[in-house]
């Protein structure tokens, strides 16, 4: 067989339908939105750390940027997948060694879905546990605040740093989705934000 029909393109009925199918995928990954790249990025503020015997209980702020994507998304029909995620990590200049300047982590996924049938968004928890939202805003309210997020420390823990971010999982989106975030530079995560382990 020739090179030269291995790259022939499809022909027919069928193999024109394909290209344009195929073409109007890649034109609608690289149609620039003017929303991807609006408005700011997460940032979690305020945040407050407050000891337990063998634990801490986390509660922060979030500062929400680009709220229309996220609602365009959700509106197409897509399911969000809106994490939280804290460490206990050694004080600096350890904080970043692999193995020993993480000793604790834990991170919470809550899935976010708009029903059009009936108009409102719904929150699922990691339990399944559906709460109803007849308006965005609302939705967003419930994102931009992290409450009694428990991180456990083995065995108690005398010193160190409390971290903190919040971002949507990227990966948990449809492959078409996934690309178009990283073309489009969305980048739907926060900073990590870092106070001292309370004493």
């Amino acid at each position: 067989m020739r090179l030269s029909s291995t790259l022939r393109l499809p022909t027919g009925r069928i193999g024109q339908r394909l290209l344009v199918v195929i073409l109007l995928g890649l034109g609608g990954i690289f149609c620039a939105t003017g929303l991807a790249v609006a408005g700011p990025a997460f940032h979690v503020e305020r945040m407050q750390v407050i000891p337990h015997a063998n634990a801490v209980e986390i509660d922060a702020s979030v500062q929400l940027g680009k709220e229309a994507l996220l609602q365009q998304v959700l509106d197409q029909g897509q399911t969000l997948t809106w994490v939280v995620e804290a460490e206990w990590r050694e004080p600096e200049p350890f904080s970043f060694i692999p193995g020993i300047g993480v000793h604790a982590r834990r991170e919470q996924r809550w899935h976010i879905r708009y029903y059009p049938l009936t108009n409102q968004y719904a929150i699922e928890d990691q339990q399944g546990v559906l709460t109803l939202y007849a308006h965005w805003s609302q939705v967003v309210t419930a994102l931009t605040r992290v409450r009694n997020f428990v991180l456990p420390l083995a065995h108690g823990a005398a010193r160190g740093q409390v971290a903190l971010r919040v971002y949507v999982d990227s990966q948990a989106l449809p492959l078409p989705l996934r690309l178009r975030s990283l073309l489009d530079h969305w980048k739907l995560e926060s900073p990590w934000t870092v106070v001292p382990l309370p004493r």
